[in-house]
């Protein structure tokens, strides 16, 4: 990655608590360019979503693209129930079909707030295009051994603020599971960028939220995603990622 592609940096500082394994305090502040944000809605009930679930494992270590997998309920059945899955995922997705007079379906793929319907032909749309960034921000991240990740948000500067909006998110990767039911029956399914956990909207410029850690999550895969989100148009305007291996 160009020197002028990593103008943000990656602050460790000291421990929380020393005998904690996974405490630790990071800091990191967004670039003049940004990332671009993708958001794959999909489900292991669902038999045409594993080839988008490969795609985005694909982009996982991508330079330039950030991900965030939600595993929505509305596939679920006695058969199969999808342990990543939840409601809210369902309603985010829906929000956002509703504002943009789209449909609901899975795989539904969305880049930087936008309907992709194309994927995955070649790159992203735009992907390898520099994007000045809109909102400059600083994300805190306090990573705990408890069920808990304090976050905290600091933007310096937002046209229009009272429009946008934070989210927080913690996501997971190399999840796997044996499919007994449904139609995915027999098959072995691996995930990447699943999100265990979403935090907003919460307003600019500043703001705080815990993430909830899952049972078992293994931190040396998890990240925590923030991002700024128009709420008028439902675009993103900004995308930071800091990966929890990094709070040492």
């Amino acid at each position: 990655m160009s020197a002028s592609k990593r103008e943000k940096f990656i602050l460790c500082l000291a421990a929380i608590a020393p005998a904690a394994a996974n405490a630790g305090i990071c800091e990191m502040q967004s670039a003049s360019e940004r990332t671009h944000l993708v958001e794959l809605y999909t489900s292991e009930g669902c038999n045409s979503c594993p080839p988008a679930e490969k795609w985005m494992s694909s982009i996982r270590d991508k330079q330039g693209l950030v991900g965030l997998e939600f595993h929505v309920d509305y596939w679920d059945s006695p058969a199969w129930h999808d342990p990543y899955a939840r409601p809210a995922w369902a309603r985010r997705q829906q929000a956002k079909a509703q504002r943009a007079r789209a449909q609901v379906y899975t795989p539904q793929i969305w880049l930087d707030g936008k309907l992709w319907k194309n994927w995955p032909k070649g790159d992203p749309p735009g992907a390898t295009q520099a994007v000045s960034a809109q909102v400059p921000f600083t994300l805190r991240v306090a990573a705990e051994t408890g069920d808990g990740i304090e976050v905290r948000l600091q933007a310096s500067a937002a046209e229009n603020p009272e429009h946008k909006r934070f989210y927080v998110a913690l996501t997971e990767n190399r999840l796997a599971q044996e499919i007994s039911g449904g139609e995915n029956k027999g098959r072995h399914l691996e995930h990447d960028q699943v999100v265990r956990d979403l935090q907003g909207p919460l307003r600019l410029p500043q703001a705080q939220a815990e993430l909830k850690v899952p049972a078992a999550m293994a931190w040396a895969n998890a990240a925590v995603v923030a991002f700024v989100q128009d709420e008028d148009d439902g675009e993103t305007e900004q995308v930071l990622r800091l990966p929890l291996t990094e709070c040492k």
